[in-house]
């Protein structure tokens, strides 16, 4: 499968453009804490996973707050940012 980096930003864009419409520009979140599975064990239907961590949307946003500040993105970022537009998504299910 392929996946279009152009399609992604433009689809992010009008979702996160429809949602600031609806909620406004600063939304509350209500859960900090969430269950990570790891990579190894996320795409493999056929186990259950057994390496489940805790990690903390907290730490994600003030880390992508840094990258406002800074350019050393890396990778590992669209994990965090993935994280807190999940988030989003579940705290928000009929915001437009």
């Amino acid at each position: 499968m392929k996946v279009k980096i152009d399609d992604i930003e433009k689809v992010t864009s009008l979702l996160l453009s429809k949602l600031k419409e609806s909620k406004g520009n600063e939304i509350e979140l209500n859960n900090d804490f969430y269950w990570d599975i790891s990579e190894e064990e996320l795409y493999n239907p056929y186990q259950d996973p057994k390496n489940i961590t805790l990690d903390q949307l907290s730490d994600d946003l003030e880390e992508i707050q840094r990258l406002i500040k800074s350019d050393d993105a890396i990778t590992y970022d669209l994990k965090r940012l993935a994280s807190i537009l999940k988030a989003l998504s579940i705290e928000n299910r009929t915001a437009f």
